[in-house]
């Protein structure tokens, strides 16, 4: 299974819009083409840059990929991409494959929802990172009791140059607010949250972390 990986710095006044164009069009569109929205998520106000829209969608395949972009390039969803770029400053887009050690990697991708759903609006962490030894730096989700962050998918690029570091992402689910609240108060640094999977990061290993929620009709929570 692969995964694409769509950020959209929304425009303020667009960013319903937005919503209602991936959830109205896009998600139901796809989903008969071996193609799933697995997560739609937003960047938290207040905790770093706002009306970021995080978009994973869910491809069976790399055949899926393929009939995917072509009707996003040429095809019946051109119009929607155009509708996009209205909506938004700019987006960029990424090919990601599960990592090994990610929950991700046993989603069964028939088992995602394709109509209507209700989650619970949870807060989640995703961070990027990238460096020459970041591969063997992150350690096996295991999870424990009283742990801030439980560990939801893991992914790295598909196609990864030669010539540039190893680049993997992150995203964790944040156990509660109250947990939330505790890592904030304690003034935890980058990995002192309990159940990151990078408490340290060696030497020449750069990340960056964005604060997400979910919408209530994201397929995953």
């Amino acid at each position: 299974m692969l995964f694409l990986h769509d950020v959209h710095a929304a425009i303020g006044e667009h960013e319903i819009d937005l919503d209602e164009a991936v959830r109205d069009v896009y998600a139901p569109s796809i989903a008969d083409d071996d193609a799933r929205l697995a997560w739609y998520l937003y960047a938290t106000h207040g905790a770093g840059d706002g009306y970021f829209v995080t978009v994973i969608t869910a491809l069976r395949d790399g055949a899926a990929w393929e009939r995917l972009s072509r009707r996003l390039r040429y095809g019946d969803l051109a119009d929607w991409l155009l509708d996009v770029d209205r909506l938004t400053y700019s987006s960029e887009s990424t090919l990601l494959v599960a990592t090994d050690w990610s929950p991700a990697a046993d989603l069964d991708f028939d088992s995602l929802p394709v109509g209507a759903v209700d989650q619970d609006v949870r807060v989640f962490r995703e961070d990027t990172l990238a460096g020459p030894e970041i591969e063997g730096a992150i350690a096996v989700p295991k999870g424990a009791d009283g742990d801030v962050l439980e560990c939801v998918a893991g992914f790295r690029p598909f196609f990864a140059p030669t010539n540039e570091a190893p680049e993997v992402t992150v995203l964790y689910r944040v156990a509660s607010a109250d947990a939330l609240e505790s890592a904030y108060a304690a003034d935890a640094g980058w990995g002192d949250w309990a159940g990151s999977l990078t408490p340290t990061l060696p030497d020449g290993v750069h990340g960056s972390t964005r604060m997400l929620r979910n919408v209530p009709w994201s397929p995953l929570a």
